[in-house]
């Protein structure tokens, strides 16, 4: 089984435009660190993991994810980071709000927008599938990956199959959420 677990908030997911209402800011490759909110949601999840044993704990390299990782892991594995679970590259529009850039766009396959820095949905899927591909080695084992949103809808499309629209924010989790995927049951969910 896989454990996902989404990072827990941090102050960008947070972010309140000038009306007060939740506008998040593009984090991607920023480090930010987890928010109180963010270090509160980590404990509930760890204790929804409390009896889990696992066999591994994978978790990207960016401050909020090994925070998360640190709370919800319960010390049956060592923790590992991998880089194929790093958060996609925004490039020009980290630290953009939602509202300020083609944000449906950016994260639909379908759509023809051209990047100068950000990384593709398409480099998301390689890395993030390769890793699942040797994850999926060892179907009885039970293991915790510990990420971030961008990762987590990629992730969800290698159980589900790619949205056939393209949107792959249809598979959008909420912040330190977990998630249990079951190898021998792809795309039932």
């Amino acid at each position: 089984m896989i454990y996902f677990v989404r990072h827990g908030s941090t102050d960008w997911n947070d972010n309140k435009n000038s009306e007060g209402i939740k506008c998040p800011k593009c984090q991607g490759r920023v480090d930010i660190p987890l928010n109180e909110a963010g270090i509160k949601q980590a404990k509930k999840t760890k204790d929804f993991l409390k009896d889990i044993k696992f066999k591994r704990i994978i978790c990207s390299p960016l401050t909020r994810a090994r925070q998360t990782c640190n709370i919800v892991s319960n010390g049956t594995a060592k923790i590992e980071i991998d880089d194929r679970l790093i958060e996609r590259d925004f490039g020009e529009f980290e630290g953009l709000t939602r509202s300020e850039f083609d944000f449906n766009g950016f994260w639909n396959s379908n759509s023809q927008q051209k990047f100068e820095r950000a990384e593709t949905i398409k480099d998301v899927e390689t890395r993030v599938f390769e890793l699942l591909d040797e994850l999926k080695k060892n179907l009885n084992d039970n293991i915790l990956l510990v990420s971030h949103g961008g990762v987590g809808c990629v992730l969800m499309s290698y159980f589900k199959g790619k949205p056939k629209d393209g949107n792959y924010l249809t598979f959008e989790i909420p912040t330190g959420s977990p998630l249990i995927l079951d190898f021998n049951n792809e795309n039932d969910l």
